[in-house]
């Protein structure tokens, strides 16, 4: 029978490596930042494209509730 004892053995150090973007603190994202506006520039850009039977009123009523969570309402 052979022994499975592991306790003899020395671990291997864990290799040094650098923090990843996940790995750090995250940064809050203004509203005033391009990125955000961005986004729903094209995320508006694609749901036209997906909509393309949508009533102008229908679109009027998406880009008020899009306001409206924006404001915080």
């Amino acid at each position: 029978m052979t022994d499975l004892n592991m306790d003899e053995e020395d671990p291997q150090p864990e290799p040094e490596r650098e923090p990843h973007a996940y790995d750090c603190k995250v940064r809050s994202i203004e509203m005033s930042e391009a990125t955000i506006s961005r986004s729903l520039l094209m995320l508006a850009r694609i749901w036209a494209i997906l909509n393309p039977g949508a009533s102008v009123e229908q679109r009027q009523y998406l880009a008020a509730i899009v306001a409206a969570e924006l404001a915080g309402r």
